[in-house]
């Protein structure tokens, strides 16, 4: 088969100060109607494609005695070729990685659906988010938001080494990024390495 669908619970135990899901109450409470989000890792992935495709599903119905929900791609995949929008698919409380949230909700962001532009060195395994800010986005998907490991060369800022990602995906990589990403256009936040506390960058006049 060329995917499956992640269970979430498992990858959140293994990795729990990083990966973080909506809770287990909250997973297997959504209604008909609602929208969630699946992960299909991908089974053989090529070298530059993901290991997995996030796409969201809408609610069709929920067999409570076997735990299951039905639901219908909204997403049209980019790497699976098997799937398409309208799919109709069967998945489980453990496949939930997130749903809808609701403004006042503390994990709510304004422009978490957006994409950010991400340094390659900000997805590779062992290192940070250290360096980030935000200008006006260059089209209505575009956050604003720019992402670094705060020490790479210029010349290593082009096309090959900055990735377009959604904004709620680096939330789910590392949590600390979501008190700074409620920051307005123009805000600029830097820290020393992933453990320690953001400071905002003030320009000098």
């Amino acid at each position: 088969m060329e995917w499956t669908l992640e269970d979430v619970e498992q990858t959140s135990k293994l990795y729990p100060d990083s990966f973080f899901i909506p809770p287990a109450k909250e997973r297997r409470s959504q209604e008909v109607g609602r929208r969630v989000r699946l992960h299909f890792t991908l089974a053989n992935p090529g070298e530059n494609e993901p290991r997995a495709e996030r796409m969201w599903v809408e609610i069709t119905g929920f067999n409570q005695a076997e735990e299951q929900y039905t639901g219908v791609l909204t997403n049209q995949p980019v790497y699976l070729k098997s799937l398409k929008q309208g799919d109709s698919l069967v998945f489980e409380p453990q496949h939930i990685a997130r749903t809808i949230l609701q403004e006042g909700d503390r994990r709510w962001l304004a422009d978490g659906e957006k994409m950010a532009l991400v340094s390659r060195r900000c997805l590779e395994q062992g290192d940070a988010v250290c360096w980030m800010y935000r200008e006006a986005g260059d089209n209505e998907q575009d956050s604003g938001w720019r992402l670094f490991a705060g020490d790479e060369e210029d010349s290593y800022i082009n096309a090959d080494n900055i990735f377009r990602v959604q904004v709620y995906e680096m939330v789910d990589r590392d949590a600390s990024l979501l008190a700074p990403f409620k920051g307005a256009h123009g805000s600029a936040v830097e820290r020393q390495d992933g453990d320690a506390a953001w400071e905002e960058v003030v320009e000098e006049e």
